[in-house]
């Protein structure tokens, strides 16, 4: 299969999509070159987005299909610790949200592949009986010991606490086989006209593309739009931004306008933006050179300028306007 990175060219360039099924994911947000992005998604013949939210790829959806969130419904979950866990439902789910698991039955059943299950232990039992090391992983255990870490094989295993323990590994000598990739440099360069390095990354407050998040009104009071971008403070100096005020930064894809956080946590040199924020988009930014094996765009490696902006007054409105708009768009109450 492709991965959701690689839809834009081959919706765009080699044109062999023509409908995008997107679930519980904002690639217009999330993912690099926005506009390339937004470009394919209009080109699509068909978007259906399936969500918990209102989010920026649904503005380019045909069908919104409102899903349930993780209080409204049941089911097991698992971490990066190998342990699934369960949840369950605290109160029942209002208008026509339905969760995953039944909208997409219900689209296979009309489709004519009929999938028919009653609840979501019945679906997790399927799973077991078809994986091995999630065997012995029963609701009923799970739900007595509160976590069950795989491999779990049968009833009788408790699960496995320390996968690889006292360093053995699953290879016919015991050891782990390591392998080093070949160092690519960028294919985005710094130069005059673009001379600083953006890498993107999460932050505290808000997660990942603010879906979820960017309706919260407490963690809007932490820090809201437009976000901001760190800068050191030579850097700063050198083009005359002060601490606080709105700058536009600028690379070979496109332009935002967001705040400067000058500091020494920035190298000289090198800039730093989170992409959660919806109008200082660091993803409007970011190209979509993709690693050849993973297909991971280069986040950390973005060839940027940051310039002061004289009207602040004026840059402050167009923030406000911008915001406003968008959260019209996506059916949000008033920016707060």
């Amino acid at each position: 299969g492709y991965r959701i990175t690689e839809v834009p060219h081959l919706v765009l360039k080699d044109h062999k999509l023509k409908a995008f099924y997107i679930l519980g994911e904002d690639p217009a947000q999330s993912d690099p070159n926005s506009a390339e992005v937004r470009e394919a998604l209009d080109e699509l013949e068909f978007v259906v987005v399936q969500d918990i939210f209102m989010n920026k790829t649904a503005l380019h959806a045909d069908v919104v299909l409102p899903a349930t969130s993780w209080g409204e419904h049941e089911g097991i979950y698992s971490s990066a610790d190998r342990g699934f866990q369960k949840i369950n439902k605290a109160v029942e789910p209002k208008g026509e949200q339905k969760p995953d698991w039944q909208i997409i039955c219900e689209i296979a059943t009309k489709m004519g592949y009929p999938m028919h299950y009653n609840n979501t232990q019945e679906i997790w039992d399927e799973m077991r009986a078809l994986a091995p090391l999630f065997a012995g992983a029963s609701y009923a255990k799970i739900e007595e010991h509160g976590i069950v870490q795989w491999p779990c094989y049968d009833e009788k295993d408790p699960g496995t606490q320390y996968l690889y323990k006292d360093s053995y590994f699953n290879m016919p000598d015991g050891k782990a086989i390591l392998f080093a990739c070949e160092w690519r440099e960028p294919q985005d360069k710094v130069d005059a006209d673009f001379p600083l390095v953006l890498s993107t990354v999460r932050e505290v407050g808000h997660y990942s593309a603010r879906t979820m998040t960017g309706n919260c009104r407490a963690l809007a009071k932490l820090a809201d739009e437009p976000g901001f971008i760190q800068i050191n403070p030579e850097d700063a100096k050198q083009s005359g931004i002060k601490n606080g005020e709105l700058v536009k930064v600028s690379s070979r894809r496109g332009s935002v306008i967001t705040r400067a956080d000058i500091t020494e946590r920035a190298l000289s040199g090198a800039t730093y933006m989170t992409y959660q924020w919806w109008i200082g988009h660091c993803n409007e930014l970011t190209g979509d050179n993709l690693d050849p094996q993973s297909k991971t765009p280069e986040f950390k490696y973005c060839a940027v300028k940051v310039e002061a902006i004289e009207n602040q007054a004026s840059a402050e409105q167009f923030i406000l306007d911008q915001y406003s708009t968008l959260r019209k768009n996506m059916r949000i109450g008033a920016a707060q």
